[in-house]
């Protein structure tokens, strides 16, 4: 009877280390002292049940293991603020825990030192071996508890911040474990497997690397998950951030006959900073900006903000664009700890006199298309890229548009798309099918492209933003 009562209470210990594993982890529902009487109600159950089964038959773990890690599992539904399924989730992963590290270093500890100790003269369960047997289990289960609040618990309440509580996906894994685990010790127990037994040792160190293996690829799937989420959390921030900066209601500006503008921009699957945007300097005066941020993320986007913000407050009426690119890539310098630079062209449309005063840092080249003609490429010299080093200066060029032409800018993410056989969208491209369609107004003609670079790439990947910006000069202001 003592030898029963001890190994119960051994197999018990095991669901109270689970249970405090359990604990420390979820958040409370209720006081500690309301905790502390349920858990205690299930603790007197728990044994109870454990005495039963093992007066029963000694060698029988069904409700042992099963039960009471059912047991575990049910009464934190009760206790904890936490969903369902992370209540299920960190109840299953403190069994698992529990029972391979009573497997693993408590079952091993006692096999190796109790016949050297002469603690086990006919059986595992002599009443001396098993006094000795749950000291061991006081250590391991006191150091495991240790390490798990110093180092697990951080990772595994991040996880659970990732995924919004919803851990479901981890649960098959974890119920497969806790049933498997099981399987093991019932097999071993059935075929007579003992300290006696010559196979008793390969069996352990078999099973044990099996668990270590097993537990190792379930922290890391959780691991990699919550990477993966959190990464996908800061590309649907950066994606929101740089949509909210950039103007997308079209028309643009549907009072003014003097010019008509067209923008597109779709991020990819890793946002980059591609920004683009227009406004009105004056009355007279039509600004227009196209951009690229080097890097990905968050990082590009914020950058991609305060960019796209001194540009548009420095671009003031009468005042020389070299002089702005001057002074944003001067205050851009003073605030770039993660060494990023920006490729941004702008330029401001007169809508009285056609002039187009225009600044090119480090961006690609434009298409003009004159109204008795297709685009071209307008190549002019670009400037070094903002950001990329202080006291740079840059120089305003200028071209005269007439009534009825258009005007053609992109980023590199256009060009530079690519098909299943890595081969280049391509200026060459870009120019064919912008001709193709050169009679298109603008809200026609950047779609028309978008299409042709959708059809070239087919179903390849890209990574690098597409982004698009057209105007046309429709009508001469009256001065």
């Amino acid at each position: 009877m003592v030898s029963i009562a001890l190994w119960s209470f051994a197999v018990f210990m095991a669901s109270v280390f689970a249970g405090l594993l359990t604990g420390i982890t979820l958040t409370p529902k209720y006081k500690g002292t309301i905790r502390a009487i349920f858990w205690t109600i299930g603790a007197i159950v728990g044994y109870s049940m454990a005495f039963v089964s093992y007066s029963v038959d000694l060698y029988n773990d069904a409700v042992g293991i099963l039960g009471l890690s059912a047991l575990v599992c049910i009464v934190p539904q009760f206790l904890y603020k936490d969903s369902w399924s992370t209540k299920l989730t960190i109840s299953l992963m403190a069994c698992l825990i529990a029972n391979v590290s009573t497997f693993m270093f408590c079952g091993t500890t006692d096999t190796l030192l109790g016949p050297a100790l002469g603690l086990i003269k006919e059986s595992p369960y002599d009443t001396p071996n098993l006094i000795f047997f749950i000291g061991i289990k006081l250590v391991v289960y006191a150091i495991l508890s240790v390490l798990y609040a110093r180092f697990l618990k951080k990772t595994i309440h991040r996880t659970i911040e990732a995924v919004g509580g919803k851990m479901m996906v981890f649960l098959p894994a974890l119920f497969i474990s806790v049933i498997g685990f099981y399987f093991i010790n019932l097999v071993s127990n059935g075929v007579g497997i003992y300290p006696d037994n010559p196979w008793f040792f390969l069996l352990y160190i078999t099973v044990c690397l099996i668990f270590v293996v097993e537990f190792w690829m379930i922290f890391y799937s959780i691991n990699q998950s919550a990477k993966t989420i959190k990464t996908t959390a800061e590309l649907n921030v950066a994606t929101n951030i740089q949509k909210s900066m950039l103007p997308c209601i079209f028309p643009a500006f549907p009072e003014r006959e003097e010019f008509d503008v067209f923008a597109l921009m779709e991020p990819a699957r890793e946002v980059g900073g591609d920004f683009y945007d227009f406004f009105m300097v004056d009355e007279r005066h039509l600004a227009i900006v196209a951009a690229d941020v080097s890097g990905k993320g968050v990082p590009a986007a914020l950058f991609m903000v305060i960019g796209k913000t001194l540009i548009k407050d420095h671009t003031q009426p009468g005042r020389d664009l070299g002089e702005v690119f001057t002074e944003v890539n001067d205050l851009l310098c003073e605030s770039n700890s993660e060494g990023m630079f920006i490729t941004a062209f702008e330029g401001v449309l007169d809508l009285v006199t056609g002039e187009f005063r225009f600044v090119n840092a480090g961006h690609e080249v434009p298409f003009i298309c004159k109204k008795s003609g297709g685009f071209e490429p307008y190549k002019i010299r670009a400037g070094f890229v903002l950001a990329g080093m202080e006291g740079m200066q840059y120089k305003c060029g200028s071209m005269q548009l007439e009534v009825g032409d258009k005007f053609f800018q992109y980023t590199d993410g256009v060009t530079e798309a690519t098909n299943k056989d890595n081969e280049l969208y391509g200026m060459e491209r870009l120019e064919k099918v912008l001709c193709a369609n050169a009679e298109l107004q603008p809200s026609e003609l950047l779609p028309a492209v978008k299409a042709d670079i959708d059809a070239f790439v087919g179903g390849a990947e890209q990574f690098d933003d597409i982004t698009m910006l057209c105007f046309e000069y429709r009508k001469q202001m009256q001065g």
